[in-house]
């Protein structure tokens, strides 16, 4: 049975819950008080610093020494109504023998909410924050090594699940199977790093135990 890396936002529910737009509004908020700029100015930061180093609260730390605990507790101070239960979720992931981590680059106290309002909490056995991590985010190598330390996983016998593409490039490196979750329900793979291409998490899971996994590779 193979363990599973699994991302939080807009993977373990669907995209169109809007989620990281609420997110989204109050990192722009955060920016405009902190740094003392506009709305507009703090959205070309935000989104600047979210290439440059794969997340916003990184550069922040890096260029304008943001505490980062304020920030994660800012950001995440959002309305969670529009994840709704997932009861087949529930299911598929009690029956799961795996071990199921989830990895995000969110923090601790945000996946547990999320987890909660889904119902799969008590179903998951680990939780690798940015704060794990030591705010070195996804997808640099250095963060995948230490969440495959600290819960011993073994990459060939990982699957890896997540929304974004290069953070899937840096998991097949180091020998971690991968799935993307498109949303959208486009199953085209033109990413040789990509095992497999779902629309959601419980489609997943289902062909994960159904031995699907190198459908695409």
């Amino acid at each position: 049975m193979q363990d599973l890396l699994i991302d939080l936002d807009n993977t373990v529910y669907p995209e169109n819950s809007n989620i990281f737009s609420l997110i989204d509004i109050r990192m722009k908020s955060f920016i405009s008080k902190n740094l003392n700029v506009s709305l507009e100015k703090s959205y070309e930061i935000q989104k600047k610093y979210f290439i440059e180093h794969g997340t916003t609260l990184k550069g922040l730390m890096l260029h304008h020494n943001i505490n980062p605990k304020p920030f994660l507790s800012y950001v995440h101070d959002i309305d969670l109504s529009s994840i709704q239960n997932n009861p087949k979720l529930i299911t598929v992931l009690k029956k799961y023998k795996g071990k199921k981590i989830i990895f995000t680059n969110g923090s601790q106290d945000h996946a547990i909410k999320v987890l909660q309002r889904i119902g799969i909490k008590q179903y998951i056995n680990g939780i690798f924050d940015i704060i794990d991590a030591e705010y070195i985010p996804k997808p640099e190598i250095v963060t995948y090594k230490k969440v495959l330390k600290k819960f011993n996983l073994i990459p060939e016998k990982t699957i890896m699940i997540d929304d974004l593409p290069i953070n899937l490039k840096t998991a097949k490196k180091l020998g971690i199977n991968t799935v993307l979750i498109n949303q959208k329900h486009d199953t085209k793979n033109n990413h040789n790093y990509i095992n497999l291409v779902c629309s959601n998490i419980l489609e997943t899971i289902i062909k994960i135990n159904e031995g699907k996994i190198n459908e695409y590779s």
